[in-house]
């Protein structure tokens, strides 16, 4: 599997991309191997298959995000276009030009963000201080530069650093097209705010032209909404089943669902038939108990971790993810009675999470109201300047509330957690037992 494994030479060329049944086949056997004490990302997963042994569902969505990034890649190579892009809610766009997302966030998650961060640090010059999320995308798509997808929708209020990193693979034959995205204001007036929407919207016309060399296809954008709206309302359904049986999906499966709902791992229709299966398997499933005898109903809030080895302390305490308050933004509803961009602009203005924390407080409380959360995490990459102020602001906020929270700081990396991150875990759940 690109990333996971690679085996990459001194210059950091990957080797020529294997036949996909060939890929398939190496990662079967792989699966038969599951180490006890799993030290990077693709030994945790398969130690979580094991653990689910009895969902066909949950195997499926590991499946389907482990062949992901190859299967756009060589889609990609035999003429099916892909774009990298942050794949949190751009689906409807991006698909409606007949396009895959590959989501650059999970291009981290899966990829070899060690030898990349080294890389990155070697040829970029990046100080050991900037954001290793930033500093192992760049790594990587220079490692890919040679044989990956060109072509980049930037959405500037994502990151600033990413921005400036952007700018840095340019050179590298990268095709960067930026949408320059306003945010909701806490305050202002009707009149300005659909001044934003009428700006952003021309913002997102830009990208069919760019992605196809002509405008939209309304119809089909209008149809891709319709899609996200039915997959957003089964992937709720899961959510709001797993409150009664938290364990018969855990952490980390349930955190490879969520990011599936930004992109739908470049296969819309499996994954809308993955949803359909595992809403059964929730409606047949025995009970799973805690190893503990307890469940703890958590909500998780910030990035979406890359160590693993967190997800794996919250399921062996009886703790329970039970939300997820993330960039992906499963829990609203793309209006269908307006233009399908307007319809976008609307939806990014509404929830996108690099606004005012304060427009996002009511959200993260329905959340904590709907699962019955009895505590939250805070989970930021270390060096991000929007995660740690927006960690101080919520924490202040729900610490008035009295809702208790633990604040962990990580770093963009494929292996172990730190044993210093695992024990803040620990000593939190066991203090709500």
């Amino acid at each position: 599997m690109h990333g996971l494994n690679d085996t990459r030479s001194q210059t950091h060329v990957l080797k020529p991309m294997s036949a996909v049944d060939a890929r398939m086949q190496a990662l079967d056997a792989k699966i038969h191997t599951v180490v006890e004490d799993p030290t990077n990302q693709l030994e945790f997963i398969e130690l979580s298959r094991r653990d689910h042994s009895y969902s066909k569902g949950v195997s499926h969505l590991f499946d389907m995000a482990l062949s992901y990034m190859e299967d756009a890649e060589i889609g990609n190579q035999n003429g099916k276009p892909a774009v990298w892009t942050t794949g949190l809610m751009e689906a409807p766009l991006i698909y409606a030009c007949g396009t895959v997302p590959m989501a650059v966030y999970d291009l981290g998650r899966l990829g070899s963000a060690e030898g990349a961060a080294e890389v990155s640090e070697d040829l970029f010059d990046m100080p050991k201080e900037t954001c290793s999320m930033v500093t192992a995308l760049l790594g990587e798509w220079y490692m890919r530069r040679n044989h990956s997808v060109k072509k980049v929708v930037a959405l500037s209020t994502v990151c600033e650093p990413l921005n400036m990193a952007y700018e840095m693979i340019n050179e590298y034959g990268f095709d960067i097209h930026r949408v320059d995205q306003v945010i909701k204001p806490v305050h202002g007036g009707e009149e300005r705010f659909e001044q934003m929407v009428k700006y952003l919207t021309g913002e997102l016309e830009e990208v069919a032209v760019f992605l196809t060399g002509k405008p939209l296809d309304q119809a089909k954008m209008s149809l891709e909404i319709a899609r996200m709206n039915r997959l957003m309302a089964k992937f709720r359904q899961i959510i709001k089943m797993r409150v009664d049986n938290p364990l018969y999906i855990k952490s980390l499966p349930m955190l490879f669902l969520l990011m599936g709902s930004g992109h739908y791992f470049g296969k819309p229709e499996e994954y809308e038939g993955l949803l359909d299966d595992l809403i059964e398997e929730l409606e047949n499933a025995e009970f799973v108990a805690s190893p503990l005898g307890k469940i703890i109903p958590l909500t998780w809030v910030g990035a979406r971790g890359l160590e693993f080895g967190v997800f794996k302390a919250v399921d062996d305490l009886g703790g329970a993810l039970l939300s997820w308050f993330t960039p992906n933004p499963y829990d609203r509803v793309w209006r269908e009675d307006i233009p399908p961009l307007e319809a976008m602009a609307r939806f990014i203005l509404d929830y996108f999470v690099t606004g005012s924390p304060v427009n996002q407080l009511k959200y993260i409380e329905k959340m904590i109201e709907e699962t019955g959360s009895k505590g939250m995490f805070f989970y930021t990459y270390i060096g991000c300047p929007y995660g740690g102020l927006h960690v101080e602001l919520f924490r202040d906020y729900f610490q008035k509330k009295g809702v208790p929270s633990s604040g962990l700081e990580g770093s963009w990396q494929v292996g172990a957690p730190s044993g210093q991150l695992t024990t803040r875990v620990r000593a939190f759940i066991e203090m709500l037992s």
